[in-house]
């Protein structure tokens, strides 16, 4: 068990990683376009909207270590890993609202440069985290059950 979760820690690590340098890319980017022009508002609401991204993924990251800490320790079916799940669900649920931001950065994109996909592209983007949080609860709810069977079982022993 524990090599199972030294890999899902290791792979954890590479994901954040690539999505603070994508982060820390866009961000950068952004931070340029308002040097450039300094009243235009959208590069300043793309800038702060990655960033603000970025500090939910870490805190995912934190719930989701904590998470393979109860794993490693033989504690997942507890209220203490349900609260965890729920947290990351959250979260992930936040990523989703917080991206809805980048949507008229997108559509001016699109507008300047004739390309309609790209909007497409910003959907993906904002969608993405809220198919990990449908998915998530779908497991929440698995872990409920199993919850419940687990206390059913030690009440009949």
């Amino acid at each position: 068990m524990k090599i199972k979760t030294t890999l899902l820690k290791f792979v954890t690590l590479i994901i954040d990683a690539f999505v603070l340098f994508f982060v820390v890319m866009l961000s950068m980017s952004m931070l340029n376009a308002i040097q450039d022009h300094p009243f235009d508002l959208f590069p300043t609401i793309a800038g702060s909207t990655f960033l603000i991204v970025g500090l939910l993924v870490l805190i995912i990251s934190y719930y989701l270590f904590r998470i393979f800490k109860l794993i490693d320790n033989h504690n997942f079916f507890t209220q203490q890993a349900l609260h965890f799940v729920r947290m990351v669900r959250y979260l992930f649920i936040a990523c989703s609202v917080v991206l809805l931001a980048i949507l008229p950065i997108a559509y001016q994109a699109a507008d300047i440069d004739d390309a309609p996909g790209l909007i497409i592209v910003a959907l993906g983007f904002i969608f993405f985290p809220s198919a990990i949080a449908a998915f998530i609860s779908v497991m929440e709810k698995i872990l409920i059950n199993s919850i419940q069977f687990k206390q059913e079982n030690e009440l009949t022993i």
